[in-house]
C-alpha cells in the first residue's frame, strides 16, 4: 500500500504506522490529522462496497461523529481510482463495553464505578443507536465488541462500515452477527447473507447490552433449568423465548441464577420494557426502541438515592431498602467502597471525590 494516499477532493493523505489490523484490513496513524486514523482493506473492496463507503463519507454529520466512528472522507491511490480505505474519527482511551459491565474487570479497572455509571453508559448506548436510527441505518452485528466505552461513560459505536446502511433506498447489508446477540425470530439461520436487518432487531441487541450493565454482566436467557432441554445452548434458550428473569418464567422452563442481581432493583416501567424486549412481544415487533430506553434510563438515574452502609451502594427510590447489602449478604459482592462520595446533581448522583 503507498504511504501517500488522495482522498476524493484531490487531498493528499500520508500514512502512518500501522496501529492494529484485523480480518479485513488494517487501521493506520495519519501523522498530520492527529484526531483521527486511516483504514485500509487488505484486498480492494468491490463496486457495492466502495458505494456504501462514498455514500457514508457524503453524508457524515455531527450527530454520527457523536456517537460512531463513521468514514469521513474516503481514500484513493490515485485521484478518480477506487476506494481503497477512509479517513474516520481516532477513537482513544476507550474500552469495549463487557470490560464495564464485568464486575470483575470493571472492579480492576474503574473500582469508584457504581451503578449510577452503569445506568449512564447503558443510557449513551441507546442514545448512540438512537443516532443511527434516527438516520434510517442499522448497526445490524450488535455485539460486545463494537461498543466502546470511557470513563467519562461516553459511547463509541466502531466497525460502522459493516452496518447495514440505507443509501437513500439502495440498502447495504450487514451479513455478519454473533449468535448470543442474534434475536430469537433469526436464530438458526445459516447464514445472513441477503437478510434485511431492522431496527428491531437492533432492539434486542441493544436491550441485551443494557442488561448486561444493569445485571452484573448477566445474560437474560442464562438461568437455572427448570425441566429437561433447558439450557443445552444459549441459541437454544434465545430461539424459545426462555427469558429466565420474566415473571412467568417457570412456565418458560427457566429461572434466574443464584444470587444474582433480581430485576426488582429497575421500576416496573422498565421491568415490562425488558419483557417485551426478550419474549414473544418484541419478537413480533414491538421492542423497545432506543429512544425509549434513553427516556426510562434518565428517569431512573433522576431518582436515585444512596445507601448509608456505603456511598457505592446507589440505587432507585422505588425500594424500600438497599438491593446492594441484601446481595453482599448472599456473598455476592458487586461494588467495593474505596471511601468515594457522591454529589447530587440534577442527573442524578456524580462522583464527588476519592
Amino acid at each position: 500500500m503507498p504511504k501517500t494516499l488522495v482522498t476524493a477532493n484531490g487531498t493528499l493523505i500520508q500514512i502512518g504506522r500501522e496501529l492494529g489490523k484485523g480480518g479485513e484490513g488494517s487501521v493506520f496513524e495519519v501523522p498530520a490529522r492527529a484526531e483521527q486514523v486511516a483504514k485500509l482493506y487488505h484486498r480492494q473492496p468491490d463496486a457495492k462496497k466502495q458505494a456504501k463507503l462514498s455514500f457514508m463519507a457524503s453524508t457524515v454529520d455531527q450527530q454520527l461523529l457523536s456517537y460512531v466512528a463513521w468514514p469521513q472522507e474516503t481514500l484513493h491511490s490515485a485521484r478518480g481510482g477506487p476506494v481503497v480505505g477512509f479517513l474516520m474519527p481516532k477513537v482513544m482511551g476507550r474500552d469495549p463495553v463487557h470490560m464495564v459491565y464485568s464486575p470483575a474487570h470493571r472492579r480492576q479497572e474503574r473500582p469508584k464505578a457504581a451503578w449510577n455509571f452503569l445506568l449512564f453508559v447503558a443510557r449513551n448506548t441507546a442514545a448512540a443507536f438512537s443516532a443511527l436510527h434516527s438516520h434510517g441505518h442499522v448497526l445490524g452485528d450488535v455485539n460486545q465488541g463494537n461498543v466502546l466505552v470511557g470513563s467519562d461513560s461516553k459511547v463509541v459505536l466502531i466497525d460502522s462500515d459493516s452496518f447495514q446502511v440505507n443509501a437513500q433506498g439502495i440498502v447495504h447489508l450487514c451479513e455478519v452477527g454473533v449468535s448470543h446477540f442474534t434475536p430469537p425470530e433469526l436464530q438458526g439461520l445459516s447464514s445472513f447473507d441477503g437478510l434485511t436487518r431492522t431496527a428491531n432487531h437492533d432492539n434486542f441487541g441493544l436491550a441485551l447490552l443494557i442488561f448486561h450493565l444493569l445485571f452484573g454482566g448477566r445474560h437474560p436467557y442464562s438461568g437455572v433449568p427448570l425441566r429437561s432441554g433447558v439450557g443445552d445452548t444459549l441459541e437454544s434458550d434465545i430461539k424459545a423465548h426462555r427469558y429466565a428473569y420474566a415473571r412467568d418464567s417457570q412456565s418458560r422452563g427457566i429461572g434466574p441464577p443464584p444470587r444474582s442481581i433480581p430485576l426488582s432493583i429497575v421500576p416496573v416501567a422498565m421491568e415490562t420494557m425488558f419483557h417485551h424486549a426478550f419474549t414473544e412481544n418484541g419478537a413480533a415487533g414491538s421492542r423497545p426502541t432506543s429512544e425509549q430506553w434513553v427516556t426510562a434510563l434518565d428517569a431512573v438515574r433522576g431518582r436515585l438515592k444512596p445507601c448509608g452502609a456505603s456511598s457505592m451502594h446507589l440505587y432507585p427510590d422505588h425500594l424500600a431498602t438497599c438491593p446492594w447489602c441484601a446481595l453482599e449478604q448472599q456473598d455476592a459482592i458487586y461494588f467495593i467502597d474505596l471511601g468515594v462520595t457522591y454529589t447530587k446533581t440534577t442527573s442524578g448522583f456524580v462522583l464527588a471525590q476519592a
